[in-house]
């Protein structure tokens, strides 16, 4: 690399500037006479004599330039940043000096040294130059921080006339990691006027094309590349079908592949058909799969694809032939924990029991399945999973055409279901399929998902738990059986939302612990009786008018996304509940700012068990009381809400008491994205509770569901066993004492209305089908780009058979802070179902007399 450091010779350099003369007469001695030839001084010897910053700056610049001469550009670049250091030269040289250093850095071709030498110097930093922003976001590339590389590099091509090749290359890799594939493609289109002779960017262009659905251009740029002869050999179309893979287009890839290997472009080699199966499995076009894998399969035994083989059936309900690729995994490996999982489940799903009860037996021998595996073996042998497991075969059946066998008209009748017989499995389980509050009763395919038990009923409460405690953890003895992080994140994309990919892919250090699905969650009898009943008679007549509902959950099987949501809403959560938690806004740094104690205080008359109301009668939900303070005993700022049904006859109603105020003021309702106290800006009035408040400014699609993986059961969170100052990390919170599972989640897509305002464009939340809690958030703006990301740690509330996510983390991408509230670890436990709680406590003359001062 060319350098502009001439540091050998700078000193003649700049004596000859006007401008500088006079700094620089300093710097160099007219002799009278030439002087004798002597031994060259040693520079660190020279150094350490050195008695002023100004000629250290000299010696240590000299020194960069020998080693620079040299093409030691580390110990140049180490050299001349001391120099820097000194502040004692010119700012023109100072600002020459920063220049070389940035070159210096690039020359040594280690992005470390290059992030640590440049990250300060240039973010923030609008004098920064277009190489300097270009350098360090190659850097931040070579280390898998596109996120950070991609503006510092758009802004450096943007700022050049004609920018260098390698910061287009940079760039593009930037684009294509980011699924940012148009903008890719006008970058490669760059890179070939630049370089039309590089081959590696024809294939980018077909590739990039294909995935954008641009497949005139995608061919034009084929025939071009095949022309100038760049996909003309077998490994070269090979290279090309990968590269469409790579960036996110595998269908495309699969299919230009299947051509190649009909027209015998491409050899039917084992390892192309295994590549050929790779894509046809990730472009999860489960046929086709399954075809290349039989393929690759007969010609060897691969107990990876047999695996595969299996899952493809089980996703097709083909339990009969995954049972058969799961037990030849077996014969190839004895003892497979994980094909002795699936092949207990396929069993099931057929209504083996028997058989799936001596799969899940073995299972439960090897110490990473034991506690699945036993939690199946429980269930099969309790007496209950044979009838499920019929009635369940029978359902497929039903939606196949098939008629019934004789042994399943034998164990079910004609079309009778469990409801209609009068019958509750263990007087919790549901019917059709479904538990009373909706969920899906029976497991996931793979077995992952254990079928639903009831949940934890007081009779299940561990022993060790006494009410009015903080509640015990009862699987503590649970390990992780997998960490998912940003070398290993490809392999669980299908369960992952797009905020964790997010927060994988941005920092390094997070990772989540994933661990055995317990489906824990339990309502109380008379929450499930009244969620029946609640299907013949629940309506909404409008997004924020609920009728007809009474006590549990309004929509057991939406048909709309805010049919979901009110089921949100109105989940039981203890008839009253009082609660004092803490709050903090933690910079990238870790510095926590904003501490601040919550107070809540909360009577709900809807979802309560005690004395419910009829909504259509009294036009209430919850009365709703809570302050902000410094200290815990404090009352910094009060707000007191009674929220209604039915916001068409009636709002909700709000007063705040404010800081040093001896009155309440009624104000008009607040909410959507009105900035919540203490939050730092990153928090809205409307994504408390992850949700609240009105549905008008969005339109609500009931997408579907989905299996993802979430934070659930983490009770170290909330009962003190992990402490704050661990847990509040810079980033994001401690990963180590965080607990993540696979569950269903109901998939809802809220878009904003045309004529409405709000600072999220879109809005796409994932709630438990277990409970109806909303776990996940993820927020984006108006261009479309993910902003925030809320995170609630769901926790089964046994002691009041209810639920809720305690604590919430809510990451705010453009600038790395994150905000957490609901941390009630170290504070004292809620109290539920409070005594002598009523209606009057929430007048606002009576909250006047209490908290005004």
């Amino acid at each position: 690399m060319r350098l502009r450091l001439s540091l050998i010779a700078a000193v003649g350099c700049l004596a000859s500037a006007p401008l500088l003369a006079q700094q620089y007469r300093s710097e160099v001695r007219v002799l009278d006479e030439v002087p004798r030839d002597q031994a060259p001084a040693d520079p660190e010897k020279l150094l350490q004599q050195a008695g002023s910053a100004y000629e250290r700056a000299l010696l240590l610049r000299e020194m960069a330039g020998r080693a620079a001469s040299n093409e030691q550009f580390d110990k140049a670049a180490d050299y001349l940043g001391r120099a820097i250091e000194q502040n004692a030269l010119s700012p023109q040289a100072q600002q020459a000096m920063q220049s070389d250093l940035s070159q210096l850095l690039v020359a040594s071709g280690d992005p470390d040294a290059i992030i640590r030498g440049l990250e300060d110097r240039v973010r923030g930093n609008r004098d920064a130059s277009p190489a300097q922003r270009a350098a360090l976001g190659a850097a931040y590339v070579a280390k898998k921080r596109f996120r950070q590389a991609l503006p510092l590099l758009e802004q450096a091509v943007r700022e050049s006339p004609e920018p260098e090749e390698n910061w287009l290359r940079a760039l593009l890799a930037a684009q294509i990691e980011l699924d940012r594939t148009r903008d890719a493609a006008r970058t490669v289109d760059r890179l070939l006027v630049r370089n039309p002779r590089e081959g590696g960017y024809w294939h980018q262009a077909v590739a990039l094309h294909r995935k954008n659905g641009n497949h005139r251009d995608a061919q034009a740029a084929l025939e071009v590349a095949a022309r100038l002869g760049y996909v003309s050999s077998p490994e070269q179309r090979r290279q090309l079908v990968g590269l469409m893979a790579q960036i996110g287009a595998p269908y495309y890839a699969a299919t230009q592949l299947e051509e190649w290997l009909e027209t015998g472009a491409v050899n039917r080699s084992m390892q192309v058909l295994r590549e050929r199966a790779s894509y046809w499995l990730a472009a999860r076009e489960a046929d086709a799969a399954i075809r290349a894998i039989g393929d690759v399969l007969a010609r060897s035994t691969d107990v990876g694809l047999l695996m595969q083989l299996g899952q493809l059936h089980m996703d097709q309900e083909s339990y009969s032939q995954a049972a058969q690729a799961f037990e030849r995994a077996l014969q190839v490996r004895p003892g497979n924990g994980e094909a002795l999982m699936a092949l207990a489940v396929s069993r099931y799903q057929q209504a083996d029991v028997d058989g799936a009860l001596k799969a899940f037996q073995q299972a439960a021998q090897i110490e990473a399945h034991a506690a699945l595996a036993g939690q199946w073996v429980d269930y099969l042998e309790s007496g209950r999973a044979r009838e499920q497991a019929m009635q369940a075969r029978a359902r497929r059946a039903e939606r196949r055409g098939d008629a019934q066998t004789e042994l399943e008209r034998a164990v079910l009748g004609e079309s009778m279901t469990l409801e209609e017989r009068g019958e509750s499995v263990a007087g919790t389980r549901g019917s059709g399929g479904l538990t009373p509050v909706g969920a899906e009763a029976g497991p996931s395919a793979d077995g992952v998902i254990p079928p639903w038990t009831g949940g934890i009923t007081p009779e299940q409460w561990p022993e060790s738990y006494a009410e009015g405690d903080q509640l015990v953890d009862p699987f503590s003895t649970d390990t992780a059986t997998a960490t998912i992080t940003a070398d290993n994140m490809a392999q669980y994309a299908r369960y992952l939302s797009d905020g964790h990919k997010a927060l994988l892919q941005r920092y390094d250090s997070y990772r989540m612990p994933l661990y055995p699905t317990r489906r824990s969650v339990s309502y109380p009898e008379r929450i499930y009786k009244a969620t029946r009943e609640n299907v013949d008679r629940a309506r909404l007549i409008g997004s924020d008018s609920l009728s007809g509902a009474f006590l549990g959950f309004p929509f057991r099987e939406p048909d709309s996304g805010v049919e979901a949501m009110w089921n949100h809403r109105v989940r039981y959560r203890g008839d009253s509940v009082m609660a004092r938690s803490e709050q903090a806004v933690v910079q990238p740094n870790g510095d926590v700012e904003r501490r601040l104690f919550q107070t809540e205080r909360v009577y709900f008359r809807y979802a309560n068990l005690e004395d419910p109301v009829d909504i259509d009668q009294q036009n209430i939900l919850l009365y709703y009381l809570s302050w902000f303070a410094r200290d815990p005993t404090g009352v910094d700022f009060l707000a007191l809400v009674h929220e209604t049904a039915n916001a068409a006859d009636q709002g909700r109603a709000l007063w705040v008491l404010p800081e040093r105020a001896n009155r309440l003021f009624r104000i008009p309702p607040v909410g959507y994205d009105q900035p919540f106290p203490g939050s730092g800006g990153i928090y809205f009035v409307d994504m408390i509770d992850m949700y609240n408040g009105a549905f008008d400014r969005y339109n609500w699609r009931l997408i579907g569901k989905r299996q993802l993986i979430v934070p659930y059961n983490n009770f170290g969170l909330i009962n003190g066993s992990v402490e704050q100052a661990r847990l509040l990390q810079g980033k994001h919170p401690d990963p180590s004492a965080m607990r993540y599972e696979r569950h269903r989640v109901w998939v809802i897509e809220a878009t904003e209305r045309p004529g409405k305002s709000h600072s999220f464009g879109k809005r796409i939340f994932y709630l438990d089908e277990d409970s109806w809690n909303v776990v996940l958030v993820e927020n984006y703006d108006e261009e479309g780009n993910l902003w925030r990301f809320q995170e609630g740690h769901l926790v089964p509330l046994y002691n009041v058979q209810g639920a809720n996510a305690m604590p919430v983390v809510t990451y705010n991408f453009p600038d790395g802070r994150y905000f957490i509230n609901r941390m009630v670890g170290h504070t004292d436990p809620p109290q539920y179902n409070v005594p002598g709680i009523s209606a009057g406590d929430y007048l606002p003359s009576r909250v006047k007399a209490r908290y005004a001062r």
